[in-house]
């Protein structure tokens, strides 16, 4: 299910997941600002400026957005 991000064809990719999914390659350009997004984020990390995850919480809030959905779905 390739989307279209602009009028122009994107190179893609086929990369292994639990089923092979076809996916678009990164121009130069989104690949350099991927990459600087990712040296801003380590520097933050190593700043302090991060909270740690917690899985726990996080399955937590999931579950409730999910059940508030479900909730919603069948009013």
């Amino acid at each position: 299910m390739p989307a279209a991000v602009d009028k122009k064809a994107r190179r893609t990719a086929r990369v292994p997941v639990t089923t092979m999914e076809e996916l678009p390659i990164p121009s130069e350009d989104e690949r350099d600002e991927i990459l600087a997004s990712l040296k801003a984020a380590e520097a933050r990390i190593a700043a302090g400026q991060c909270a740690e995850h917690d899985p726990d919480a996080f399955v937590d809030r999931l579950m409730k957005v999910r059940a508030a959905a479900v909730r919603r779905k069948e009013t």
